[in-house]
């Protein structure tokens, strides 16, 4: 068996100059180094894959060499920095959390920093996955880390900092790690590339570090993959057949298809992409993904967001010219849309195919939405003004060709056929010269006209009679009426307490409180009512509140605390005899027996 080292470890750096893409804290801490700032408990935490127990083990080389290159470097001689190399360092203890999360593991390693280091300035304990401890351990681990020796040094790393403990936060350093920038994978996958002699286009190494989400070990472990599956050639062929991701071209031809409306190619598209084994759902997104690229590209000062090779982003530059952002924002939200609903969707494929022909075709429905759009208007006025100047002109002409016909007598049928001939050959080229569908007439007839005046005329006649007749009785029984079907019981209670009183087109009420006045304000549908059925529309409608008229009525006030003592004198006032009862017995009240 060969001794084959993955990427992930054979290229794992060895320094902080060697980190990728997190040069916010590897200058922190060899700050930290030299001036002699070190904490004596980290926590470094963020996405996988990002170097956290990279950063851990390079302290750790650091902190015990014995002559570091300014502070900052190991010098990868001495014995302490061959022990490291060679794994069997006895001053660095390296703890996985996941697999020791208990409190005798935790107890365990308080046993080891009890000892001093045999070599050696510190002893360094790393905690990986520190997330995964228990809470029993977290308690048990607190102590020491409050407080540890002055030789002993914690880091843990983790990457759910949520899951940690606020006592644990308290106590350390905290440095939050960052997802690695597609630019920086691509430049140390050309690195490693170089060193291993292998050809890949630049494309392809764009899709493995956007596969690889930025994390660099996923990375590195997708480049040793298709570096064995391919050679010492990589195409962006072949890292789309190994990872089995859709073609971006897929993409662009599709949206060609949809600026130039032909959805036989937007379906046969669709189907061969089915064809090819990829999921319907997986498509929609990567067809948004697409539509939202386009839009970024057609704003000269977002162009910068695409984290696409030069190539690529010209091909979205000259694609995005063609699109108009309106389009491509209302198919955003349709693409959207299916998304959100294909999970419910029973036959998902045809509703992927409703999406694309409702795309292909959103060109059109625009230009026809004449409302949204100025030119479309103006557009709009200028057909309405043609037709309205041509409309004259074609009567003009009818009734000249009538006149014409009837000065000249009738000779004979053909005559007459000949006529009329001409006459529907002069309508013809009037209607191909104004270029629009002439409708038949859709007004109302002078009888339908009559009609309608009848009954205005019947209306007014009515509510006059009505406003003659008008009276307090009569505004009292619709009062009564509206009050009798409101469902509301305080609605009801409010309109039985008014006194109503009538002055000319002024009917007033008067309410014994302000609530009942305001809530007979609100309705409304009682002044209709009232207009309506008195046949007054410019009724006025006033409620004020008068207590004077009602003295029987009480408010509901707070009820105060009485003592038993004037309990008693209040029952005495209301009844005299209750004095001599309570002498003819010799009773008292409670608080003076």
């Amino acid at each position: 068996m060969s001794n084959f080292v993955v990427s992930a470890r054979k290229y794992r750096p060895t320094s902080f100059d060697e980190v990728v893409g997190q040069d916010h804290v590897a200058k922190t801490l060899k700050n930290a180094l030299q001036t002699d700032h070190l904490a004596h408990a980290f926590l470094f935490t963020g996405p996988r894959g990002v170097g956290k127990t990279t950063c851990a083990r390079i302290l750790a080389k650091i902190i015990n060499c014995e002559n570091p290159v300014n502070k900052v470097e190991a010098c990868n001689e001495c014995s302490s920095c061959k022990a490291f190399n060679d794994n069997a360092s006895f001053n660095i203890h390296e703890l996985d959390a996941a697999s020791n999360n208990s409190v005798e593991n935790i107890r365990a390693l308080i046993e080891q920093v009890r000892f001093q280091p045999q070599h050696g300035k510190f002893k360094v304990f790393i905690i990986d996955e520190v997330h995964m401890l228990s809470t029993s351990a977290f308690n048990a681990f607190l102590k020491t880390l409050e407080e540890p020796p002055s030789y002993a040094i914690f880091i843990l790393a983790t990457t759910e900092k949520h899951k940690i403990i606020p006592t644990i936060l308290s106590r350390c350093q905290i440095f939050d790690f960052k997802r690695i920038q597609i630019a920086d994978t691509v430049i140390q996958l050309e690195r490693i590339c170089e060193k291993e002699g292998i050809k890949a286009e630049k494309e392809a190494l764009h899709t493995i570090a956007n596969k690889a989400d930025g994390a660099m070990r996923d990375a590195l472990t997708i480049f040793d993959k298709i570096s064995s599956s391919v050679g010492d050639t990589i195409t962006y062929k072949d890292v789309v057949a190994n990872l089995n991701l859709l073609d971006y071209e897929y993409y662009f031809k599709i949206t060609d298809a949809f600026l130039r409306e032909n959805i036989s190619e937007v379906l046969l598209s669709l189907n061969e992409i089915v064809r090819l084994g990829f999921d319907a759902e997986h498509f929609v997104v990567g067809l948004a993904e697409h539509f939202r690229d386009l839009l970024i590209a057609k704003l000269p000062a977002t162009i910068s967001i695409l984290e696409v090779s030069d190539e690529l982003k010209n091909s979205y530059l000259n694609q995005a010219s063609l699109a108009k952002s309106s389009f491509l924002l209302s198919g955003l939200n349709i693409l959207n849309q299916c998304d959100i609903d294909l999970a419910r969707a029973k036959n998902k494929r045809l509703h992927v195919e409703l999406a694309l022909s409702k795309l292909t075709f959103l060109g059109r429905a625009m230009e026809v939405d004449i409302f949204g759009n100025s030119g479309s208007q103006e557009k709009k006025t200028d057909v309405l003004n043609e037709k309205v100047v041509s409309e004259p002109q074609k009567s003009q002409i009818s009734s000249n060709a009538s006149q014409i016909a009837r000065k000249e007598p009738l000779k004979d049928v053909e005559h007459t056929n000949e006529f009329l001939s001409k006459e529907s050959l002069i309508t013809s080229e009037l209607k191909s010269d104004v270029n629009i569908a002439i409708k038949p007439a859709t007004g109302l007839k002078m009888s339908d006209i009559n009609a309608i005046r009848e009954s205005i005329k019947k209306d007014e006649q009515t509510k006059a009679e009505a406003r003659k007749n008008i009276s307090i009785e009569l505004v009292k029984e619709i009062w009564h009426k509206y009050t009798e079907y409101n469902p509301s019981k305080s609605v009801q209670s409010a309109l039985n307490l008014a006194v109503l009183n009538l002055s000319g087109q002024t009917i007033s009420g008067k309410v014994p409180t302000q609530v009942s006045k305001d809530m007979i304000l609100q309705e409304t549908a009682l002044l209709d009512k009232l207009r309506n059925e008195l046949g007054i529309s410019n009724l006025i409608f006033e409620i004020e509140v008068d207590k004077s008229l009602f003295p029987d009525f009480e408010d509901n006030k707070p009820v105060q605390a009485m003592t038993q003592r004037e309990k008693y004198l209040l029952m005495l006032e209301k009844n005299p005899s209750l004095g001599s009862f309570t002498k003819k017995f010799g009773l008292k009240l409670d608080t003076e027996v």
